[in-house]
């Protein structure tokens, strides 16, 4: 794989600068806010400044409300064309994470870390689509979480279309001690256990911090911001899972 040459982010953000603050951008704000109070409340102009606002919350009261508009852009996306486009732009540094996280594709048939990347983007686009009109508690960490799934699904599907078109030979440019971040029948596993946590009298809350944790390699403190609670209030989630999870 090569080196990231090809930055895809830089276009992206090239393609957001141009738009978010024109007439369409602020359309698009008038009529989210008429559906949304919790996007009203805030007073911006635009979808430009509602993703500026969102993606510099760090207090636990403004990523609490960042939470609640991104849930609220995807409950209502269907207002105007430019609500979507907002909330793949407001997720784009969890997108980088969910990339790094899989080693920008390491092991796969992707020809670079930014081609890699373009599929993380394209496949968020896909899910904020499916997703239009539903109202999720946990609406941003459940997209990177759909988002690395599916991800991770095609690299370790192109990992086993390799592996059996040439299985005495090794992948010079993905050795062992790099192609993969952890085991993948553990980690399947561990899914599978946080998964079967459901309905036994574990807080939905709880298990859904320590599947993004443990399984999607999401930091804690990336999983407070999305979620809108504090770094401690998702550290006693996890824990508090976790210790359900091997009693």
């Amino acid at each position: 794989m090569e080196p990231h040459t090809f930055r895809p982010i830089d276009r992206l953000n090239a393609e957001w600068d141009a738009t978010c603050h024109g007439a369409a951008s602020r359309r698009g704000l008038t009529l989210l806010a008429r559906a949304e109070p919790e996007v009203a409340a805030l007073g911006v102009s635009d979808l430009g400044w509602l993703v500026v606002v969102m993606r510099g919350a760090h207090e636990p009261a403004e990523r609490e409300r960042a939470a609640g508009c991104f849930r609220a852009m995807l409950r209502s996306q269907g207002v105007h064309p430019m609500v979507p486009r907002a909330a793949l732009q407001s997720v784009v540094p969890g997108l980088v994470t969910v990339a790094h996280r899989l080693s920008w594709g390491r092991g796969g048939d992707w020809e670079s870390g930014g081609v890699f990347f373009v599929d993380a983007i394209t496949t968020a686009w896909e899910v904020i689509a499916e997703w239009s009109g539903q109202d999720r508690a946990y609406a941003a960490g459940d997209l990177l979480s759909a988002v690395r799934c599916r991800l991770r699904r095609q690299l370790l599907h192109q990992r086993t279309l390799r592996e059996r078109a040439a299985p005495t030979q090794l992948d010079p440019e993905a050795p062992l001690t790099q192609l993969w971040a952890e085991d993948s029948s553990g980690l399947e596993e561990l899914a599978r256990s946080i998964d079967g946590l459901v309905g036994q009298g574990v807080d939905p809350a709880d298990t859904a911090t320590l599947y993004a944790n443990q399984v999607l390699g999401i930091p804690v403190s990336e999983v407070a911001r999305l979620t809108g609670e504090s770094r401690r209030q998702a550290t006693v989630r996890r824990d508090r899972a976790a210790r359900a999870l091997i009693a």
